[in-house]
């Protein structure tokens, strides 16, 4: 295995790989290593399971009465006017 230096990291960058690793319980190492090969397409989850990952925190958070006041909201939006379609 080959060693890669990374110069002049900015410090946001530096400080969310931070916060993951210890998030995830991972070395730095270890997380950043996964990422690369991740990226690449090498290892990792699949596309979907990673995009369907970056949502996870928000499934299941309405409540009967938010899912009610939204499918009003937005009942207007399912109607055709067979107008539109002439």
């Amino acid at each position: 295995m080959s060693t890669l230096t990374i110069h002049a990291l900015d410090s946001v960058t530096e400080k969310r790989i931070r916060a993951k690793a210890q998030k995830e319980k991972k070395s730095l190492n270890r997380l950043l290593k996964e990422m690369l090969s991740g990226a690449v397409g090498v290892s990792g989850p699949s596309r979907v399971e990673s995009h369907r990952a970056e949502f996870q925190e928000f499934s299941g958070i309405w409540s009967d009465k938010d899912l009610k006041e939204f499918n009003q909201a937005i009942s207007d939006l399912e109607r055709v006017d067979e107008k539109d379609w002439q």
